[in-house]
């Protein structure tokens, strides 16, 4: 739990209340746990002593209940939006016991997490494990020919890349016949949505997870044959996979007979009634799509997204982050950008003079 979050919010609600009657915000400042809330230092308290954090975040709970109970009778929509966003950033980092304890800190990060009371569309992002940022997330779609920005779209940070595709192939001026695309695009259920408009997908596939035993076989060691519906593991034995069946995944079971017999057995599975492989719902997408990732003709025109990776660089050149708040400013930026760019790209292709 951040108390930078919540500390700020109830002293803005109270500065909002105040606004709309002062003796009420003097009277909810009365009946708080805290009186502290009008002072932007840290609370002072012994950080590293548990019991004084946990009477922290119990009395910063206590009081942004009380800030939420005593503001409903009032009929205000800048307090009504203050309070409701001090109930969301009060309670994303708590659990509250079923037994009626006193709230503890939630383990992990709440999906969607609010991360700023200032600019409440923020939110925490990747680009891998290790590459995290917070804010927002810039997705565009360029013409390899052209080299112009077709699409563009601001999103909150924490938006995954596939579920903004279809809102970029809608705002496509021009009917869009492939995509060129990174791993995210390379998903199952993305490659049957381009399938099913008739678009070609180029992107990789995301590979068959490792097992955390690098010596240990996994899914990627066994042959799928999509079109004979079989499987063959590593010690060629063949198995038949069940039919598809409301876009549910699909279990290959080998034999117990064989399995236990076999000298790969302690490298494939501690089962001693055979090993089991999960078939995806759409693998006879999937599997010929890791089949043909190294393929040459495949990585050659797969280069050609680097073209999209470098319009993001020019839209983001000399501008370490977006100079607005909120997402919509974020997206009126953007666009800005996207038509600074595409002015300097139609000048260097002499469409305008």
């Amino acid at each position: 739990m951040n108390h930078t979050l919540i500390r700020p919010q109830i002293r803005r609600c109270l500065g909002v209340l105040a606004g709309v009657d002062a003796d009420g915000a003097a009277e909810l400042a009365g009946v708080l746990s805290r009186d502290d809330y009008d002072r932007k230092a840290k609370p002072q308290i012994v950080w590293s002593d548990p019991q004084a954090r946990a009477a922290l975040v119990a009395e910063l709970f206590g009081d942004a209940e009380a800030v939420v109970g005593f503001c409903a009778r009032y009929d205000d929509p800048a307090l009504g939006a203050a309070v409701d966003l001090l109930g969301v950033v009060a309670g994303q980092d708590l659990d509250t016991p079923a037994d009626g304890g006193a709230p503890r800190i939630r383990r992990g990060v709440a999906s969607g997490r609010v991360i700023s009371t200032v600019d409440p569309d923020a939110r925490h992002g990747h680009r891998s494990r290790s590459d995290r940022y917070d804010g927002y997330k810039l997705h565009i779609a360029a013409d390899v020919d052209s080299d112009l920005i077709t699409a563009a779209a601001a999103t909150r940070a924490d938006v995954h890349d596939a579920e903004v595709l279809e809102d970029l192939i809608e705002a496509d001026p021009v009917p869009v016949a492939e995509i060129i695309a990174d791993t995210h695009y390379g998903s199952g259920p993305t490659r049957q949505a381009t399938a099913d408009r008739g678009i070609c997908l180029t992107a990789p596939a995301p590979p068959i997870p490792a097992r955390e035993d690098p010596d240990m076989l996994s899914k990627a060691d066994f042959g799928i044959d999509t079109e004979a519906a079989t499987i063959t593991c590593p010690a060629g034995i063949t198995a038949p996979i069940p039919a598809p069946r409301d876009g549910k995944r699909r279990q290959v079971r080998f034999a117990a007979s064989h399995c236990n017999q076999c000298e790969l057995k302690a490298r494939c599975t501690a089962r001693d009634g055979g090993r089991i492989i999960e078939i995806n719902p759409h693998e006879e997408l999937l599997a010929p799509a890791r089949a043909q990732r190294r393929e040459p003709e495949f990585l050659s025109r797969y280069r050609q997204r680097s073209q999209a990776e470098r319009k993001i660089a020019h839209i983001k050149a000399r501008t370490k982050r977006v100079p607005w708040r909120g997402l919509a400013k974020t997206g009126l930026w953007l666009d800005l950008r996207v038509a600074a760019v595409n002015l300097d790209r139609a000048g260097r292709l002499g469409i305008i003079g």
